[in-house]
């Protein structure tokens, strides 16, 4: 009799450390592990230039004022060419920017050579007859460039940033942009728009480096979860999202446009430095009387 008083004083202990460590297991799952706040969103790059792609060019001398009696027409490059990157609406303002920065510094090397420039001119037809009559010389210039991009990293999770004022998880992949072309400058008759002479300069092929990013799209994929039954409770499932990933969505950054800016600078001072080198006066003395002449046989 004592035995099984024993044996049932047993069982009852067995099964109440059992419910024990039941509840036990049940809270432990129950209560959530201590979690980490995640780190603050960070802001996107911002572009150094600002929507204003604008180079410089100092002329390594300058002579006195007119001192050299000739004038001559500035117009700023045309960068429409087909196929040209710069023709493309991405790069709009790129390229108006490069224009007109050649075209503001070619006046300055005109005067800084002693002549009397007039403009600059955002394209030829817009040069009044009245600035043709009273000029000797048109300079008008032409930019044709390349550029051929490639991924060189894999897409890229990068956490949290701040876009339209809105925090949102970000992707990226970098890029390698290999940029080349030519400028033609051509030194013409302003009435007759009669070549004198055309310089050409093949520009070298120049390598820049920078990213894109785009807003990170979740995807999510359902899984079962199956909870086995105790003692006499039966077994349940229950179904869950997890994470498996992210797809690109909107590009919100193009760091393409940063790239072909920074190319451009480099390329700058070559070009100008050329064209400084192009324009020589004696030359363009000795071009005003074919001027005459093509102006005497067109009767202007």
């Amino acid at each position: 009799m004592e035995k099984n008083s024993n044996r049932l004083r047993l069982s009852r202990w067995v099964i109440g450390l059992s419910l024990l460590v039941w509840v036990g297991f049940i809270l432990a799952c129950a209560t959530p592990p201590p979690t980490v706040p995640p780190p603050p969103p960070k802001h996107l790059p911002t572009s150094a230039w600002g929507d204003r792609y604008n180079y410089h060019y100092d002329p390594p001398s300058y002579k006195k004022a007119a001192s050299i009696p000739a004038t001559i027409i500035v117009v700023n490059p045309f960068y429409k060419e087909t196929d040209s990157t710069l023709a493309r609406p991405t790069y709009s303002k790129v390229a108006k920017g490069f224009s007109s920065s050649m075209g503001v510094d070619t006046d300055k090397v005109i005067i800084a050579k002693g002549m009397t420039a007039k403009g600059p001119f955002a394209a030829e037809d817009e040069i009044t007859y009245s600035d043709k009559k009273v000029s000797d010389l048109a300079i008008v210039p032409k930019v044709f460039l390349t550029a051929d991009s490639r991924y060189i990293t894999k897409w890229l999770v990068e956490g949290n940033y701040i876009y339209d004022e809105q925090t949102m998880t970000v992707m990226s992949r970098e890029f390698e942009m290999k940029i080349g072309g030519w400028v033609s400058f051509v030194m013409q008759e302003p009435l007759s728009a009669q070549k004198m002479w055309i310089k050409r300069l093949e520009l070298p092929e120049t390598v820049v480096k920078g990213v894109e990013y785009y807003k990170a799209i979740p995807q999510y994929e359902t899984r079962t979860h199956y909870e086995p039954g105790f003692l006499f409770a039966p077994p349940t499932t229950r179904q869950y999202q997890v994470l498996t990933g992210h797809n690109p969505g909107e590009m919100i950054y193009d760091g393409k446009k940063e790239a072909l800016a920074n190319a451009i600078k480099q390329m700058y001072p070559e070009i100008m430095g050329k064209l400084w080198t192009y324009v020589d006066t004696d030359e363009i003395i000795s071009l005003k009387e074919k001027v005459r002449e093509i102006r005497d046989l067109k009767r202007y």
